[in-house]
């Protein structure tokens, strides 16, 4: 009897000590970049409805991705995106668009509003790659389509795309500058959209 409960026990406590030797997996979230109130806009009389960010399955986990040798696609084990980037990216690119003050509103697929602009947007890329020499860098690539919500007319598209270097080879490094590479395009492409703006104000879309 004394030699069962000497096992049961020491079963137990093998247990408890593999327990607090498992470390807690990381949570990365992408960050809201700094916005300018834009006062001056042509599309400050238009409003917009942001559609559901598009993208392969990848990007619908919580897993963050790798690739080597160019064809290899992994994940970090020990490191997760606090929620998927397609969900992150869609929050950002609307809450970006609000603080920007563009549009007279913006409003999200679940409003039943009429808008005067459509905006979809497909996200292609988001992944760390890992180069020969165990350096790495970020690829971000984002399509951008303004569809007039009146006839459903796709008036202009855009690709955007951009590569970074990371400032570390791990989850940490390639998170950072998936932020930065991620800041960088949004600007670019709300310039883009002013653009438009002002080319349907002169009759040009």
């Amino acid at each position: 009897m004394v030699y069962w409960i000497s096992i049961i026990l020491v079963t137990l406590m093998s247990g408890c000590s593999i327990i607090k030797t498992v470390p807690s997996k990381s949570e990365y979230r992408l960050v809201v970049p700094e916005v300018t109130p834009a006062h001056d806009s042509a599309c400050h009389q238009s409003t917009l409805k942001l559609e559901p960010v598009q993208s392969a399955d990848t990007f619908l986990e919580r897993h963050i991705y790798y690739v080597m040798h160019d064809i290899e696609q992994y994940h970090y084990t020990q490191s997760l995106w606090a929620q998927s980037p397609n969900r992150m990216i869609e929050q950002l690119i609307k809450q970006v668009l609000i603080e920007r003050n563009m549009f007279d509103s913006v409003l999200d697929y679940r409003s039943n509003a009429d808008t005067t602009w459509r905006y979809e947007v497909r996200l292609l890329d988001f992944m760390q790659y890992f180069e020969q020499d165990s350096s790495s860098y970020v690829k971000v690539s984002i399509d951008f389509v303004l569809i007039q919500n009146i006839g459903r007319k796709a008036v202009a598209s855009k690709h955007l795309e951009l590569t970074l270097p990371t400032q570390s080879a791990d989850a940490k490094g390639g998170v950072m500058a998936l932020n930065e590479a991620l800041k960088r395009i949004i600007s670019q492409s709300n310039q883009w959209l002013e653009v438009q703006c002002r080319r349907n104000k002169e009759g040009k879309l």
